[in-house]
């Protein structure tokens, strides 16, 4: 017999790897996807489902259960064969949620919308004013034949005491009503206990004609359009879409969203920017007097103080240094009599670190010494507990631990435990206390910044030399550590590394050949899927999506700003279609997709605006630093990418990038920078520019003075 032998041969040839032309399209969004349309500080948190669904109660009940559940969940139908085609928003800062569907030939359009009139025409807190959703449903016939359509009011709603249905409204839990302009013809509630189908009277549309359909729920608020109802549904209709309107002019024209202060030439990161801004706005509350800036509508509403600290920095950065100072002075009143903060969980030991940077950083950025000066005490006790911390590391029998911070919650993708040394609350703790070695130095506080350098000096090197002993390697032998010290307690390598991306930036407690920073970066670069660190949260298998910016801001700051770039359209591409992001969902090779987090998830809002900002603008020292993760999508024929009034630890920055016509040269403007601190404004351009008619692809300008630079753009 003969033998057949077959030779395979490869060939790795070492070509150049040239970056695709990269564009938002929502290839990674999640599947289920709910979106907001309360008002900015809205104490009514309603979410809208992808096929219409309004969600409210959260916490009360097990609807559409990924972490908590809504109490009460409605939808109205046309007719029950009514099939989706999608969904959108009115626009990326109109929170109008506008579902498409069809049926036997004819469109459906559904519209639903928060209205709080006394909100926005007298300011009044919609605590104490009107305060309704409405669902307005229009249907077309372009058909040549007589239609009949036959409407359900679906209302789910999980309480003891049953929905009860009595004339065109619905009672819900004895307080809250769904009213309709439609003459109910049949209820049923047999079904299942929580279920109340209500058949409406049939409506017939002639060809040609269009007709609406109203649906109020009142939240269980006093409400002016339900009286409407009762009197004239007929008038009530026009009188929607003139509220419709209204709130529409609203939303565009008459809030205090800081839209404006950047523009990209990129639509869909634009729409992502805006819209982020708004969702901060949204989930936002007044209490006790200070306005709360809130993660999210539902399982993070409240104080969070890791997330809080970049929504602080945003809304400070987007020139709203008033309302985050209120976000700030409300997270320092939990401050305990010995320093400490720990209101996530008591060994939430890095929220002391957080909160340091947090003040710190918004003081740089509003300019205000008299004000950090006021809470400077308040700061110092903070430090004296992370100094009584380290102190307990040398009896508390881990000797792991010694001269680092205690076991504590971990965070991320794993929890904490007495004995489960960490890194975590180790990285924020030393960040905490760089931040005030430079607070201190700013002030002239001479004699505690020398104390605080000293401190810090400790800790770092006693940190050194444990990081030298914890290292470890990962599958293509990057030496990298770990979060846990001890190895019977460790995961993934990239498990819970989101604190280390911290400490890179804004921790800023690398140096950018640091082993440690290098290393840990060059492990969490192999583990990417769909452009993200994948399994480093809660879902071992799957993303999460805000991590994104954790790790784009830690590429930046360590000089890999492709990676960074990236890392943004990455960020914006597992965005739903309806502009905002949940914590963590599964990658697409993983259905049905499972799912962790609030959404809208405003650390996500933050982080992405922040990101791309400092894609433009980020300060390094006493330097100012720009185009330094400039996409090369942004520069083509034409296209304009600005910066207005941003905050900067300089003064507000502005500056524009205009690219001619023929896509050969872009003028770049920059304003004179007030604080005469910053010592250069330094422009990256890379190997894809020349500055003035030079060969300088890194000019530095004059931060006094206005600057007009000439950009030649290469082929």
């Amino acid at each position: 017999m003969k033998k057949t032998v077959i030779l395979i041969l490869l060939f790795i040839c070492a070509v150049p790897v040239f970056a695709q032309f990269q564009q938002v399209d929502y290839r990674y969004a999640p599947q289920w996807h709910v979106s907001s349309i309360g008002l900015p500080d809205d104490t009514c948190k309603t979410q809208i489902g992808p096929l219409g669904q309004l969600l409210t109660d959260y916490g009360k009940g097990e609807f559409f259960n990924y972490v908590g559940g809504y109490g009460t969940a409605i939808q109205f139908l046309a007719d029950e064969n009514m099939k989706f085609a999608g969904q959108r928003l009115y626009s990326a800062r109109v929170p109008l949620v506008i579902t498409e569907a069809s049926c036997a030939g004819m469109s459906v359009t559904q519209e639903i919308f928060a209205v709080a009139l006394d909100y926005i025409r007298n300011q009044t807190p919609t605590s104490k004013g009107n305060r309704e959703d409405v669902i307005l449903t229009t249907i077309s016939n372009p058909t040549k034949r007589k239609q009949t359509l036959n409407p359900v009011l679906i209302v789910n709603a999980n309480y003891e005491q049953k929905t009860r249905v009595t004339g065109r409204t619905a009672l819900i839990n004895g307080q809250a009503h769904v009213i309709t302009d439609l003459k109910p013809v049949h209820v049923r509630q047999n079904l299942v206990d929580f279920k109340t189908l209500i058949n409406l009277e049939p409506v017939v549309i002639a060809p040609g004609e269009t007709k609406q359909i109203v649906v109020l729920y009142d939240n269980g608020r006093p409400s002016v359009l339900a009286g409407r109802f009762k009197n004239d549904a007929d008038a009530l209709r026009g009188h929607i879409n003139d509220i419709r309107a209204e709130m529409i002019t609203y939303w565009e024209t008459g809030t205090d969203i800081p839209y404006g202060h950047i523009s990209v030439p990129d639509r869909e990161i634009q729409n992502l920017i805006d819209a982020s801004l708004r969702g901060i706005w949204q989930a936002r509350e007044i209490k006790n007097g200070k306005i709360a800036f809130q993660v999210g509508p539902t399982c993070y509403r409240g104080l969070w103080v890791s997330d809080g600290a970049s929504l602080l920095e945003t809304a400070t950065m987007f020139d709203r240094g008033a309302a985050a100072r209120d976000g700030v002075e409300y997270t320092l009143s939990f401050q305990k009599d010995n320093g400490k903060f720990g209101i996530l969980d008591p060994t939430y030991w890095k929220e002391n670190g957080i909160v340091l940077w947090t003040c710190v950083r918004h003081a740089l950025l509003t300019q205000d010494k008299a004000w950090l000066k006021s809470v400077w005490g308040k700061l110092l006790k903070s430090v004296d507990f992370i100094r009584e911390l380290r102190a307990i590391t040398w009896t508390n029998n881990i000797p792991l631990d010694d001269g680092l911070i205690p076991p504590g919650q971990i965070d991320g993708g794993l929890w904490g435990a007495e004995d489960k040394a960490e890194y975590t609350n180790v990285y924020w703790s030393l960040a905490g206390l760089k931040a005030m070695i430079q607070a201190a130095e700013w002030l002239g506080e001479k004699k505690d910044a020398k104390a605080l350098q000293s401190e810090y000096d400790d800790f770092f090197a006693t940190f050194k030399k444990a990081a030298e002993r914890d290292m470890d390697a990962d599958l293509f032998g990057n030496r990298y550590l770990p979060i846990p010290m001890d190895p019977k307690h460790r995961s993934l390598p990239q498990r819970a590394q989101w604190a280390f991306c911290q400490s890179v930036y804004p921790g800023q407690v690398f140096s950018q050949d640091d082993p440690v920073a290098t290393g840990t970066m060059n492990m969490l670069h192999t583990t990417l899927q769909e452009g993200m660190v994948m399994g480093t949260g809660w879902a071992i298998d799957g993303i999460w999506t805000y991590f994104a910016g954790f790790y784009g801001h830690a590429c930046l700051w360590m000089g890999e700003s492709r990676r960074a770039r990236e890392s943004l359209y990455a960020f914006a591409n597992h965005a739903s279609t309806v502009y905002n992001w949940r914590e963590e969902h599964s990658p697409r090779d993983l259905t049905p997709s499972k799912y962790v987090g609030d959404m809208p998830h405003n650390w996500a809002s933050a982080l992405f605006a922040g990101l791309a900002v400092h894609l433009l603008a980020l300060d390094r020292g006493n330097e100012l630093h720009l185009l330094e993760g400039f996409p090369p999508e942004w520069r083509q024929a034409g296209m304009k990418t600005s910066l207005k009034d941003i905050a900067t630890p300089f003064g507000k920055l502005s500056f524009t990038l205009q690219v001619n016509a023929q896509g050969t040269e872009a003028a770049l403007t920059v304003d004179a920078l007030p604080d005469p601190s910053c010592k250069g404004v330094y422009v990256h351009l890379g190997d894809w520019g020349t500055a003035n008619g030079t060969s300088a692809s890194l000019p530095k300008l004059d931060a006094k003075k206005s600057n007009t630079v000439t950009v030649k753009i290469k082929e």
